[in-house]
């Protein structure tokens, strides 16, 4: 049972992260060595399946960043890559699953007969009853965990203002970093204790599952609040210019209505991190240079810092206004 359910979780990863990256990663270190595939699954470090592979990851990352050239048609590609790529999440999933059946039981010697017991594959070449189990249950946990991730996406972008064209390359960065990640960690907690792999699955579903309630709920909270500015706008367009001023250049809305403390404090951490930002672009655009997704991301996590202390800042001044029956 330790066997068939951390190989379940191996295969699970791949709903956390990219797909082809995850099996790329898998065939190359089996190719190199550096792994050991057991049964029929010894295929996967085949130079014909690894170019395969690479081919299938090359074709679906293409089009999200050459969303940056291109948004208007390359945005579209990218969708229409996104879901045909997802038909194979539960091939890819079984794939994983059954090839780290045999890593896994490589690295733990009390669990190499029991791989022969199970009959995860036949005398005959074949996948046997609990190989299917462990392909079928893999591919439901991958592409569940897919589905939810795809889901929460468009939410997460709108609800941390890094939707648009810069949606499609920051999502493909990170979904490829994390793949990696997990990766050499899944392989990590395999030669500690197969048992961990079953506990970071369970993790990773979780925190798929939460970002995709935080997602929903940003949603919500957003339309809640768009809808309230716009009701403010109507009624009293300066107070509703100087909630949406207030998002973008911090104090200056607590300005227009005189409240010179707190102004004076966003204003000046404004230009603290816009000193900041100007300070740090030539030490990230120089990293970019050794390692080409360190620009992107930077400007990704500082567009979800700067539009959340704006958001947040201009909530507390539509609140104010709201509180002085302005609404």
């Amino acid at each position: 049972m330790e066997l068939v359910l951390s190989a379940i979780s191996a295969g699970g990863l791949v709903g956390a992260s990219d797909q082809f990256m995850c099996l790329l990663i898998l065939s190359t270190a089996a190719r190199l060595g550096w792994v050991k595939l057991s049964g029929p699954m010894v295929f996967i470090s085949s130079e014909w399946f690894i170019i395969m592979v690479a081919v299938f990851w090359l074709l679906s990352i293409a089009p999200a960043y050459a969303s940056l050239l291109s948004p208007g048609v390359m945005n579209v590609v990218n969708t229409i890559t996104n879901f045909l790529s997802g038909f194979l999440v539960p091939l890819s999933s079984a794939l994983l699953a059954l090839g780290s059946a045999g890593v896994i039981a490589a690295m733990n010697p009390d669990l190499k007969l029991f791989l022969e017991s199970m009959h995860i594959f036949t005398p005959e070449g074949t996948v046997g009853s609990t190989g299917l189990v462990i392909s079928a249950a893999s591919a439901v946990i991958g592409t569940s965990m897919t589905v939810m991730r795809a889901a929460a996406k468009p939410a997460v972008g709108t609800a941390t203002g890094t939707g648009g064209h810069l949606a499609a390359p920051i999502n493909t960065t990170l979904e490829n970093l994390a793949s990696v990640a997990l990766m050499v960690l899944a392989y990590w907690l395999a030669q500690v204790n197969p048992w961990l792999l079953v506990a970071l699955a369970a993790v990773l579903f979780v925190l798929v599952a939460a970002m995709l309630v935080y997602a929903l709920y940003q949603m919500w909270r957003l339309k809640k609040g768009v809808a309230r500015v716009l009701q403010l706008t109507q009624t009293h367009p300066r107070a509703g210019l100087a909630v949406v001023v207030e998002c973008l250049v911090w104090g200056v809305g607590w300005f227009a209505w005189k409240v010179w403390a707190r102004g004076s404090v966003s204003f000046l951490a404004w230009l603290l991190v816009l000193a900041l930002a100007a300070a740090l672009f030539p030490v990230v655009t120089g990293l970019g240079l050794a390692f080409a997704p360190i620009p992107m991301l930077a400007l990704a996590l500082g567009l979800m810092i700067y539009l959340s202390i704006g958001l947040a800042s201009a909530r507390a001044l539509l609140k104010m206004l709201e509180e002085q029956k302005l609404a």
